[in-house]
């Protein structure tokens, strides 16, 4: 029986904020190990990123990433994995989404200005 055919329609969206296409490398560092392991960016965005990583089945759940040019690290946890992709989140963004879910956006607080009597 025939099977039917892929629509070339796109899918919906369902990402948080849209992903891009980004093509850069990256090195990835996790907890009790002294070396680390280069990867490359296929897609990123201000929540998540894909990685291609040989034997992304064997990493563990939670890492660093530092990507090409940044000095700071981006601790990430994997949302899903195949044999060389995972889709990371970044922790501190989800951290800061459930903080907003659960609590409201962060009030901002304006001084009024002080004048003398």
């Amino acid at each position: 029986m025939a099977r039917p055919m892929k629509s070339n329609v796109q899918r919906k969206e369902k990402r948080r904020s849209p992903r891009r296409v980004a093509l850069m490398p990256a090195e990835i560092f996790y907890p009790n190990q002294n070396q680390h392991l280069v990867c490359m960016v296929r897609d990123l965005s201000q929540d998540g990123a894909l990685l291609d990583v040989p034997l992304a089945k064997q990493m563990p759940f939670v890492f660093w990433l530092r990507l090409d040019g940044e000095t700071t690290l981006r601790f990430c946890t994997v949302a899903w994995r195949s044999d060389n992709y995972l889709g990371v989140e970044f922790t501190e963004q989800i951290l800061d989404r459930q903080r907003n879910e659960r609590w409201g956006e962060p009030a901002v607080v304006l001084a009024k200005p002080h004048t003398p009597a």
